[in-house]
């Protein structure tokens, strides 16, 4: 069974460099698969460059769908790095 999410990116740097590095590190950690769609483009959520290549900005909506051990767990640990503004 899988868990789909939409999120929206507070960060105002959106889900570039380092924080797309922090959710590629959070990805690997989870057994099972991370999927991020952002207007249809679907990309591996534990591929750096699928990230960046959807260039997510500040405000942005995208839907995350992960499918594994644990989902709710991860999933509240994703929606906390998207919400999070350093």
């Amino acid at each position: 069974m899988s868990l789909s999410k939409d999120l929206t990116v507070k960060a105002s740097v959106g889900l570039h460099a380092r924080p797309a590095a922090e959710f590629v590190k959070l990805a690997q950690q989870f057994n099972g698969t991370v999927t991020i769609d952002k207007n249809g483009n679907e990309v591996d959520g534990k591929s750096m460059i699928g990230i960046l290549k959807l260039a997510i900005k500040q405000g942005e909506t995208f839907q995350l769908t992960i499918d594994g051990e644990d989902e709710e767990s991860f999933m509240e640990q994703f929606e906390e790095l998207v919400n999070k503004d350093d």
